[in-house]
């Protein structure tokens, strides 16, 4: 099952409400991801990634925390303007430390 589908089936997102959004988001998670841990897991016959857990959990809650006032850094009410804080918290990366790949950088 591709990931967008697993992800729509949690019962945060299996209203269909926020299909458009994560039809976004988890892609540009899943990019995000790869370059935040150097590491591009393993890629199934049919071409899809296969996740770990681990890194499920993170897309999922990245996207409820991007969706909920978690997220919100600062909002004002005329005109109405809302501001998010697109960092994700340490508690939400621990998910990914397992992942992460040493990257050696070649000085010259």
């Amino acid at each position: 099952m591709p990931l967008l589908d697993e992800i729509k089936t949690l019962p945060a997102f299996s209203n269909g409400k926020h299909d458009e959004f994560l039809a976004f988001m988890v892609p540009a998670l899943e990019d995000w991801i790869k370059e935040y841990c150097n590491n591009e897991f393993d890629k199934l016959p049919n071409g899809e990634t296969k996740y770990p857990g681990g890194v499920k959990i993170f897309i999922a809650k990245a996207c409820e925390h991007n969706m909920t006032k978690a997220g919100l850094s600062s909002r004002s009410m005329g005109t109405v303007s809302y501001s998010y804080d697109l960092e994700f918290p340490d508690s939400l990366k621990m998910y990914l430390r397992p992942y992460r790949k040493l990257k050696f950088v070649r000085q010259r």
